[in-house]
């Protein structure tokens, strides 16, 4: 189901310093709004720009405790409609959910009930509506098929400018049977092998960032045609039909090194490359990753930081790696480049993820990473642990990617964990197209245990 209450414009009678109401939407649970006294009465309310049609809410506490509660929903803001009505409950539960139907612009809850020691304090609600799945691409257009050359790979290159687009690919053939594969821009993995029976038809939507350069934002590699290029390649790729129209939806921005950046050449593949597979319809990913960047020059080079925040909007996710090229930054220096990065990101009304570094490959003789392999820097800085403080400082989401790789590479062992990364380059810290994946996956993971913003938008 579609959160449409995610980023909308939140309201409250009243917030406690540093707890305000637009806290409770950003679709990050280590944040909240809070009432600004222990009393009773307090509300808060989103606004969803214009009428919907509902089907319900989900309210999740700061604590397992008894709330007691109505929502109400209105079209207009002063005239209001309860629909949901807990006054009277007694259950003592975190995330508490409420099913109804109504057609409404506004939504809001009302504590009428707490028990000793708790405020009214939320970290996060939802209002649903229709699921995002249910979002139809463009129909394909022949017009469009007939800009596409070539048999094996199938290319297809559209003049438009930059921005989000949606996009509709039917795979298959009538008379011979496809193994299709679709890349889009710079290596962009969109669809991964897609099997079809002669006679049969694979339709596919989803939603893509086009941007200049279409690779790194410094144009290391090259730039790239301007425009959306894709690729249908495989054993025996079939393109059937395709349609483009302007896209819409909330973004996910990545901000990192080279070991998430779209990565020009094979065979090295940046995690962040591997992403959009897994998001459907209505979702696209913006990846300013950057080869050779560290905290402080993602922050200060025109092209990176400064050319990505003026995009961010409200709804807007922004994952944060950095630490590979933070080789002699200081553990102070690193926690405020950090800082620096989740505090403009919320400036802008998008919600900040930090990723501490995935684990180089080098290991010591007993069999564990070496302290160089957990990015332990030149300066004595525990880079990852840096992080973790910052993200608990600054009540910010974290994905600790060191620690998820960590397990997954002393898991597989010296000679398992090779084919991970380029080895047979003496490449120790990038990776193959295999290990872009798992490193993706285990990003995803962690996305789906925290329950962030973008995970109503994975396949």
């Amino acid at each position: 189901m579609t959160d449409l209450a995610l980023g909308k414009a939140a309201s409250a009678d009243s917030s406690q310093s540093g707890r305000g109401p637009s806290l409770a939407n950003d679709g990050d649970t280590a944040t909240r709004w809070c009432a600004a006294d222990g009393r009773t009465g307090h509300w808060w309310q989103v606004d969803l720009g214009s009428a919907a049609t509902l089907s319900g809410t989900e309210v999740r506490w700061e604590f397992a405790r008894t709330y007691r509660y109505h929502v109400s929903v209105s079209t207009d803001g002063t005239a209001w409609t309860r629909v949901a009505d807990r006054t009277a409950g007694t259950t003592a539960a975190q995330v508490q959910s409420d099913a109804f139907t109504a057609t409404a612009r506004y939504v809001r809850i009302t504590v009428t009930g707490l028990v000793a020691s708790t405020w009214a304090s939320i970290t996060d609600f939802k209002v649903f509506g229709a699921d995002t799945g249910t979002r139809q691409g463009p129909e394909p257009d022949p017009a469009l098929r007939s800009r596409c050359t070539g048999t094996s790979p199938v290319t297809c290159h559209f003049d438009v400018q930059p921005g989000n687009y949606d996009v509709t690919v039917v795979l298959g053939d009538p008379a011979s049977p496809g193994v299709t594969s679709v890349q889009a821009e710079a290596r962009r993995t969109v669809l991964p092998a897609v099997s079809t029976v002669a006679g049969s038809y694979a339709r596919y939507s989803f939603t893509l960032n086009v941007r200049q350069p279409e690779g790194q934002p410094t144009g290391q590699g090259g730039t790239g045609r301007p425009g959306l290029d894709l690729v249908f390649s495989g054993q025996t790729p079939k393109l059937n039909g395709i349609g483009l129209a302007q896209g819409s939806g909330p973004v996910l921005y990545l901000a990192g090194d080279s070991t998430v950046c779209d990565q020009p050449v094979a065979p090295y593949t940046g995690w962040g490359q591997r992403l959009p597979q897994y998001f459907k319809l209505g979702l696209s990913v913006a990846n300013y990753g950057d080869s050779g960047e560290s905290s402080g020059s993602f922050l200060s080079n025109a092209a990176l930081f400064p050319a990505m925040k003026p995009l961010i909007r409200s709804g807007d996710m922004v994952l944060i790696q950095f630490g590979h090229n933070d080789k002699s930054t200081t553990a102070s220096a690193f926690a405020s480049n950090l800082t620096s990065l989740v505090t403009q990101v919320r400036s802008q009304g998008g919600t900040p993820v930090l990723v501490t570094p995935p684990v180089r490959r080098l290991f010591a003789a007993d069999g564990t990473l070496t302290s160089t392999a957990l990015h332990v820097n030149g300066v004595g800085a525990n880079l990852p642990a840096t992080m973790r403080q910052v993200a608990a400082a600054q009540n910010t989401s974290l994905i600790d990617l060191t620690a998820a790789s960590e397990a997954l590479v002393e898991g597989l062992g010296p000679n398992a964990s090779a084919a991970l990364y380029l080895t047979e380059l003496n490449d120790n810290t990038h990776f193959s197209a295999h290990g872009a994946n798992e490193m993706a996956k285990l990003v995803l993971q962690r996305m789906r245990e925290l329950n962030l913003s973008p995970v109503p938008y994975l396949r």
